[in-house]
This record gives structure tokens, C-alpha cells and sequence, in this order.
């Protein structure tokens, strides 16, 4: 898998993410792979749900809640199909104001979630490209 995402496809699958209702913290393992595997047709798509929830769970193992915090509020924060930049933008601007900080802390803070799904997502293909 030496594909590799753009800012706007990333932002995409972690909207569909949430769009799917795998972003409830209270689901199982168990039931996110079950979900995903009834509701992503494709294969690319189970693998970027999983890749997505892999990416959470890694960030909360590490302790990297603050960027755990602003995929939140930002990427999963509507219910809409489309989110805007503009959206997107305020979601930042509401998080950086609730958090006493600049809004450029928390689009770094996206993009470490970003290239930390980028690289669990290439691990994930390489293992599922070996299998």
C-alpha cells in the first residue's frame, strides 16, 4: 500500500466515521467491527473505519487527549453529509476559545491526527496486502 491520502480525503473518512455512528465512545470493540463490517461495502472503506478507530484508540492509549479532543469537536462534531471548511473553522474557533489557546494549536493538533492515521492506515494495508 503505497497509496497515499490527502488532507481532504482524511477529513472525509473521519466525517464518515462519525456519520456511521462509530464514534460513541461506549461501543464495544466487538460492536465497531461489527458495524463496520455490516455498514462499509468495500474493502478500502472496512479498512479505513478501522483505521480510523485504531487511530482513537492509540491516541487515548498514549495520552494524547487534547488531540483526541479536537478530532471531537472539529471532525465529528454536525450531523452533516458535507462538512465545510467554514464549519470546520468554527468548530477550531469555538476549541481553541473554550481551551484558552490559538486556533493554529489546534489544527496542529489535527494534523498530528491526520499523520497518525496516515501511518496506522499504511501499517493496516501492508499487513492486509501480506495476508
Amino acid at each position: 500500500m503505497d497509496e497515499k491520502y490527502t488532507r481532504n480525503e482524511i477529513i472525509r473518512i473521519f466525517r464518515k466515521f462519525a456519520r456511521l455512528g462509530l464514534a460513541n465512545e461506549r461501543l464495544a470493540p466487538i460492536q465497531v467491527y461489527k458495524k463496520i463490517e455490516t455498514l462499509c461495502i468495500s474493502r478500502r472503506s472496512r479498512l479505513d473505519m478501522l483505521a480510523v478507530y485504531d487511530t482513537l484508540r492509540l491516541l487515548k492509549l498514549n495520552g494524547e487527549e487534547e488531540i483526541l479532543k479536537a478530532v471531537f469537536e472539529v471532525y465529528f462534531e454536525g450531523d452533516s453529509y458535507r462538512s465545510t471548511k467554514q464549519e470546520r473553522g468554527v468548530n477550531v474557533l469555538r476549541l481553541a476559545t473554550k481551551e484558552h489557546c490559538d486556533d493554529r494549536t489546534i489544527y496542529r493538533r489535527l494534523e498530528r491526527a491526520r499523520a497518525f492515521f496516515e501511518r496506522v492506515r499504511k501499517v493496516e494495508g501492508l499487513i492486509d496486502d501480506a495476508i
